[in-house]
């Protein structure tokens, strides 16, 4: 590690033993919450939550004395908890409701579902990982803030080069990085940094601005990111993307205690003594518009006659809604697709859009998205329980409850918020994912 203090103190000077300070202390704790969850706020414990001055739904709160994680809230898809620092990478996006975004290397979803949070029902966002055991971790994220208009996929990025060329409005390239911006919440960076370290990740880096370059439309943005501090990872790869290809920095807005970037006003740099988070770097990049736009294959809904009919049965027995227009089928899996959604041939995908659940024989299993997409007044029938119940701590163990004299599926809610869905006959028979089950 001495090799890091040497450059942190060539680069910070007389602001070194002030950072060095910072990172002997707790690491700060933050959240935001999913805006299609209606009054989402009012379930958090006021008292020990602080607003996020820069993020539009983000709070900080107190560890020490309160567990959003531990929440059936958390379960039901209300918040996501993310380091404050890295919530600044999507802030700062200027994402509009239409937009095509792609997020590079999305694990685990932090910054994909605050993308979502921006988006509107004609928008699009593919989020990827090219590790598939991340990208799964990434699709559950995704499917607990149940995200209709996300594709969740695990391939190298550079393989989209020949699907989708020029297609993207907006990327953002979380770029893997040396993590020295994490020493002091994650004892793992510390022990894998190494100068040569820095030197491979900066190399795998440019490779991945290659690529996003070439995936945007013209006058597409790139917001290029990392959790480090070296100057190699950061404005020298902005260098680079300048020098390269025509594209120009934009401008960000610094907020107080956000840092210039190293000879480069326009970007962001988070040190822990200076901004209440982690370390982060952060540059917003514009591709000039001066080339031909190209053309794309949508993926077309696919489903069979005797499975839509299967789901539609479901629909009108179970919920207060109409079955989506576009379905698509896969090995008797259901999803909501968006008209929009693209086809990616042979590229690996986890979820394509709304995962509504499967169809068996001559019934259909509702899945877990499907019941976090939907409101209180969409079930036909439904049970809502406090949080802190004796039936939801029950429920997310996995038990089941007790009948009520009630017959088929609906929802499980807690405080008025869909946490799963049931199947009563006997006993109401629990579906709560068993990978989720505490």
């Amino acid at each position: 590690m001495r090799e890091f203090q040497e450059r942190m103190q060539m680069l910070l000077k007389d602001d070194y033993e002030n950072f060095a300070e910072a990172l002997k202390k707790d690491d700060v704790k933050a959240l935001y919450l999913n805006l299609r969850k209606e009054n989402a706020k009012n379930i958090l414990n006021q008292q020990f939550i602080t607003k996020h001055p820069y993020v539009s739904a983000g709070y900080y709160y107190d560890e020490k004395h309160y567990h959003p994680g531990r929440s059936p809230y958390f379960l039901a898809g209300l918040y996501y908890i993310q380091e404050p620092s890295a919530m600044l990478v999507a802030e700062k996006l200027p994402i509009e409701e239409n937009d095509y975004v792609l997020d590079m290397c999305a694990a685990p979803g932090g910054k994909s579902c605050m993308v979502a949070n921006k988006l509107g029902k004609q928008g699009l966002l593919i989020a990827n990982d090219i590790n598939l055991s991340r990208a799964k971790v990434l699709s559950e994220n995704i499917e607990r803030f149940a995200i209709e208009q996300a594709v969740v996929t695990s391939t190298d990025p550079k393989r989209f080069e020949k699907i989708l060329p020029g297609f993207f409005d907006k990327i953002i390239l979380d770029a893997p990085c040396s993590g020295e911006g994490m020493f002091r919440s994650k004892d793992l960076a510390k022990e894998t940094w190494s100068l040569e370290k820095v030197k491979e990740c900066a190399l795998i880096q440019k490779r991945l601005i290659d690529t996003a370059y070439k995936l945007l439309k013209p006058g597409g943005l790139l917001m290029y990111s990392t959790c480090t501090y070296s100057i190699e990872e950061n404005e020298d790869n902005v260098r680079y993307a300048l020098e390269h290809y025509p594209m120009e920095l934009m401008p960000l807005d610094h907020q107080g205690g956000m840092s210039e970037g190293v000879d480069m006003p326009e970007a962001i740099r988070c040190y822990p003594h200076r901004y209440q988070g982690e370390g982060q770097f952060m540059a917003l990049l514009k591709k000039r518009d001066d080339e031909d736009k190209h053309k794309y294959k949508s993926i077309k809904p696919k489903i069979s006659h005797e499975a839509l009919n299967i789901v539609t049965k479901f629909y009108q027995d179970n919920l207060n809604v109409n079955v989506p227009a576009h379905l698509y089928e896969n090995n008797g899996h259901i999803y909501k697709i968006m008209p929009q959604f693209p086809d990616l041939g042979k590229i690996q995908i986890l979820r394509r859009g709304l995962y509504l659940g499967e169809v068996r024989k001559n019934y259909f299993i509702p899945s877990y998205s499907l019941a976090l997409s939907l409101k209180k007044e969409d079930f036909k029938h439904y049970y809502d329980f406090p949080n802190d119940s004796e039936e939801i701590k029950k429920w997310i163990h996995g038990e089941a409850l007790p009948a009520r004299n009630g017959k088929g599926f609906g929802g499980i809610l807690v405080d008025g918020y869909p946490l799963s869905f049931y199947k009563e006959s006997n006993a109401i028979k629990n579906l709560f994912p068993k990978g989720l089950r505490r």
